[in-house]
């Protein structure tokens, strides 16, 4: 659903110069008849759900848009936009953070998780002004990682199981997450480049240093930056994005800790968890082409992470994928394959997976579609198959 609601705002200077803003609602509602199963290695189920769930196609959300003219080829806007969870009873208190189980009360973990659902709702949220020299928005908001793995068209869907393997299976925390806070700059078209710069945080803070707070931490940094080159003309889509992470905290020995910060006491128990010292890169390549009714697309991201701290986590990352997609009227079958690894330095994998999907779109509209699709991931712990009709 959209809806624009339109206002005018009365410069009082000469009494005959107006300036108009608008705010726009708008959302994704997508859901689908659900049977998905994992199977373990040795054939047996490890569990399987069957029923009404997020149709896999699209995140759920609800959003607003607002703009306002400030004259001068100045512009000022915002978005908010929530994930919802609109099969079960939360609704606005959890989201499917990827396609998972639909199984009430398990949370979603790891690279496959058993349950989809999240408490982070919180999609975007950020302000931004924009001119003639471009726009600079400010915020929580989809880092550069996201934007090309997922959100580019380069997967034939803004968020299907298509695009799980560019980011997750490459411990994208490590190249500071899907959504973070930060600033981004993103340039007017020059000639057919596009340039996005971001720099940031992961989830959290770029900088905490605090005394002795309740976790135990007295330092946690997050240093991100990142560049987007695209390129569009005619038939060509193509970016390159890099993204580098340093990451810094202290180590937490087991125990409870008592802190006392602007007179609150608290006191918390701990684990114990290693000192970080991480300077990590991602980089990235897609592409689509359009030859007639035939789209083609392909990626490749190639990610290291460096962790010279006590946990000495240091893993080479690599994602690649394969799809197309023909048009025949309303309808557009498509098709997608990758693999993904995870390894260390000396080579051993502690991850390896590969996924296939097909299936067919049906434009029922410019903004409805039912489609019917089958998606199976295989990966070195377990298999995975999950079938979608909507």
């Amino acid at each position: 659903m959209k809806k624009t609601l339109i206002a005018l705002a009365v410069m009082t200077v000469s009494g005959a110069a107006f300036a108009q803003s608008s705010v726009t609602l708008y959302g994704i509602a997508d859901v689908a008849h659900v049977t998905k199963t994992h199977t373990n290695l040795n054939g047996t189920i490890a569990s399987k759900a069957t029923g009404i769930s997020d149709g896999f196609n699209a995140g759920n959300r609800i959003g607003f848009r607002g703009t306002e003219d400030l004259g001068g080829g100045l512009k000022a806007s915002f978005v908010i936009e929530n994930g919802i969870n609109i099969t079960n009873g939360q609704l606005f208190s959890t989201r499917a953070a990827a396609s998972g189980q639909a199984i009430d009360g398990i949370a979603a973990s790891g690279n496959m998780p058993t349950g989809a659902y999240s408490t982070a709702t919180n999609r975007q949220a950020f302000l931004g002004a924009s001119g003639g020299m471009g726009e600079v928005r400010l915020g929580y908001q989809y880092t550069a990682l996201y934007t090309v793995s997922t959100l580019s068209g380069y997967h034939l869907g803004s968020e299907n199981p298509g695009g799980d393997l560019a980011h997750g299976t490459l411990s994208n925390a490590s190249y500071g997450g899907t959504r973070a806070n930060g600033i981004t700059y993103i340039s007017p078209k020059m000639g057919d480049v596009t340039v996005t710069l971001q720099m940031g945080a992961g989830t959290g803070r770029e900088d905490i240093q605090l005394t002795a707070p309740a976790n135990g931490k007295t330092f946690d940094k997050n240093n991100r930056t990142s560049i987007v080159l695209n390129y569009a003309k005619g038939p060509l889509n193509a970016s390159f994005a890099h993204t580098s992470m340093k990451i810094e905290a202290n180590a937490v020995a087991a125990g409870t800790v008592t802190t006392t910060i602007f007179g609150s006491v608290t006191a918390a128990s701990t684990a114990a968890v290693g000192a970080l010292t991480q300077s990590n890169s991602l980089n990235q390549f897609a592409g689509s082409y359009v030859l007639g009714d035939l789209k083609l697309t392909a990626s490749v991201a190639n990610g290291t992470i460096r962790d010279t701290g006590t946990v000495g986590n240091s893993l080479d990352t690599t994602a690649q994928q394969v799809g197309a997609e023909y048009t025949m009227g309303k309808f557009r079958p498509f098709f997608i394959s990758g693999t993904g690894v995870t390894k260390t330095t000396a080579g051993v994998k502690t991850f390896d997976a590969e996924s296939s999907m097909f299936g067919v779109r049906y434009d029922l509209s410019k903004r409805t579609t039912a489609r019917l699709l089958w998606f199976c991931q295989r990966q070195s712990s377990s298999n995975c198959c999950q079938h979608s009709k909507a």
